[in-house]
């Protein structure tokens, strides 16, 4: 029996976590990947890295030689975080030279062969923090560039789509990608941060209430971040999937599970 949308707070959707270190950094003796499977009772569907560019240095950006291996052993898939997140209050320029960047780091670190195979298509989050907000000039060139340059560079097999991550109360934020779509740039997906909880904390209530942004978005809200530093600043925030949503089809279909190291 379907649900009405009533009734949707008592659900809860699927795990997910995301770190600014490798999922293979250990805390206690335990790797990041085995403290979130702790937590949450399974793994969780997908891990949110950062993407710059393909010359960013440090472990803050994905390590696909050292990280590809145990996401895949785990089935956990990779979501694509795109990380200039003080230069989002910018030029429409700034947007298309930051999205330029973000393509071709993403491409080359996973290869359009095999992008392809997945079926080429794949959301990328933008990382708002809300310190700067979100222009609608930089969302537009971010949106437009993300797109085209990574049609371009493999040939049309593989095309990646702007999706936002940022806090549910930004208002700020949420009205320049409203803005933006007014003006026919496309949102696939938001990612809201609200953090109910500080620290480690098991799968909260599915509410729409406290998850949607204060401003009407021309995209589904398709993941909840409701905990952050689960195991301290080194260690991961937790997000759970919109139990709404059709998990495969709405969302796991565009993040990219990783192949395995050669």
């Amino acid at each position: 029996m379907k649900r009405d949308n009533k009734d949707r707070k008592w659900l809860r959707g699927k795990p997910g976590a995301d770190s600014s270190d490798l999922v293979t950094a250990e805390i206690n003796g335990q790797g990041l990947i085995q403290l979130a499977r702790g937590l949450f009772g399974e793994f969780p569907v997908f891990w949110g890295r950062y993407f710059t560019s393909t010359s960013a240095s440090g472990n803050v950006e994905y390590r696909h030689r050292k990280e590809n291996q145990p996401l895949r052993d785990n089935n956990i898939r990779v979501l694509p975080i795109a990380r200039q997140t003080k230069r989002v209050k910018g030029s429409l320029a700034d947007g298309n030279n930051d999205a330029q960047a973000n393509a071709e780091d993403i491409i080359e670190t996973f290869g359009s062969d095999y992008l392809a195979s997945l079926g080429g298509r794949f959301f990328v989050f933008l990382d708002v923090e809300g310190a700067p907000s979100l222009s609608q000039s930089y969302y537009t060139g971010w949106a437009q560039t993300l797109k085209a340059r990574s049609s371009a560079i493999t040939n049309s097999a593989v095309t990646l789509l702007p999706c936002v991550y940022a806090t549910q109360g930004d208002r700020t934020t949420w009205a320049a990608v409203a803005a933006a779509a007014n003006a026919g740039m496309e949102c696939n997906g938001a990612w809201v941060a609200r953090w109910r909880h500080h620290g480690c904390a098991p799968l909260d209530e599915w509410d729409d209430n406290l998850v949607n942004p204060p401003v009407r978005i021309p995209c589904r809200v398709l993941i909840w971040q409701y905990a952050d530093d689960c195991h301290g600043g080194n260690g991961f925030d937790c997000s759970q999937t919109n139990p709404a949503i059709d998990l495969d089809g709405d969302l796991l279909s565009h993040l990219i599970l990783p192949p395995s190291v050669s």
